[in-house]
């Protein structure tokens, strides 16, 4: 799950949001384990489980799991206020 959050990361560079995104590598503790977060995947077998607080908002294929990160973190951060010297957190597990 390093190779993912380091894209993610990437995709996130300039973001003044205090977001924190877990990227996990099991979709039955995934969630669970990263209800702290604001987003996160938790994935496995070829697919990708998106949830947002704990809860699943979507699946996607393994394909798309950076893009659709990365998609949802903008939406998540256009509701957030920007914060000096902050910025998204990506916790790879």
């Amino acid at each position: 799950m390093y190779e993912p959050a380091e894209k993610v990361t990437a995709g996130l560079e300039g973001m003044e949001v205090p977001l924190r995104v877990a990227v996990m590598g099991c979709v039955v503790n995934g969630p669970g384990e990263a209800r702290e977060a604001d987003l996160g995947v938790a994935s496995g077998n070829g697919k990708g489980q998106i949830f947002v607080k704990g809860e699943v908002i979507k699946t996607v294929p393994e394909s798309q799991i950076v893009e659709t990160l990365i998609e949802e973190a903008m939406r998540i951060a256009e509701s957030m206020e920007p914060v000096e010297g902050a910025s998204p957190v990506v916790i790879p597990s």
